[in-house]
């Protein structure tokens, strides 16, 4: 019997991330960018970005880093020095993801901490596993089969999540570097500190 896929290893290439969504994030509600996420452009779900309306995704995040200092003690009767747990410190993440016309999100939120607004917010990174399907045949006109497939939404029972306690925004690169010569896509970078991050794992199997 083959294993089950709940056992797969996450790939590092599935994630997401939101702001805690309503009264819990009192960032959201900014101008120019989503009511419900600062992270989301206001007209995310009016079909300005690709998806025609669904949430703009992420190209990379830098994933939560814990890192402890070590304390150094040693008295004079020891052959060895003793070694202790320091400060507790965490590092910056990086959010990156492609620069739309109607997306002003990252620069509304950064603005809203330089002009003394409300700028901190908890943030969730979503750690996806592959994503489950629901797929629904059904006969068509002339007997014809179709398929329609639908995947699972983002939820506590089947993500892991890192969620990012006081996040708010130190650096906003609004689009790429502008150069006539290359095809590449313009990106759009924040880098974002915090306090603390805890780690929540999926609710379900």
């Amino acid at each position: 019997m083959g294993r089950s896929a709940a056992t797969d290893p996450l790939h590092a290439f599935r994630f997401h991330a939101r702001m805690v969504a309503g009264a819990a994030s009192p960032v959201n509600g900014i101008p120019g960018a989503s009511d419900a996420d600062v992270l989301q452009p206001a007209e995310s779900g009016a079909g300005f970005i690709a998806g025609q309306g669904a949430e703009a995704g992420f190209q990379s995040i830098t994933s939560p880093e814990l890192t402890q200092e070590m304390a150094e003690y040693r008295e004079g009767i020891r052959t060895y020095t003793q070694k202790f747990p320091g400060v507790p410190s965490v590092n910056d993440i990086t959010l990156i993801r492609g620069c739309a016309r109607f997306d002003t999100a990252f620069f509304s939120w950064i603005l809203a901490s330089a002009e003394g607004d409300e700028y901190r917010g908890d943030l969730i990174i979503f750690h996806i596993q592959r994503p489950k399907r629901d797929v629904a045949i059904t006969e068509g006109a002339g007997g014809a089969l179709q398929m329609a497939a639908t995947e699972i939404e983002l939820t506590d029972a089947n993500t892991k999540r890192y969620i990012l306690r006081d996040a708010f925004p130190t650096r906003v690169k609004i689009a790429g570097d502008l150069d006539a010569s290359t095809s590449d896509v313009s990106l759009s970078e924040m880098d974002i500190a915090y306090e603390r991050f805890d780690v929540e794992l999926p609710t379900a199997a």
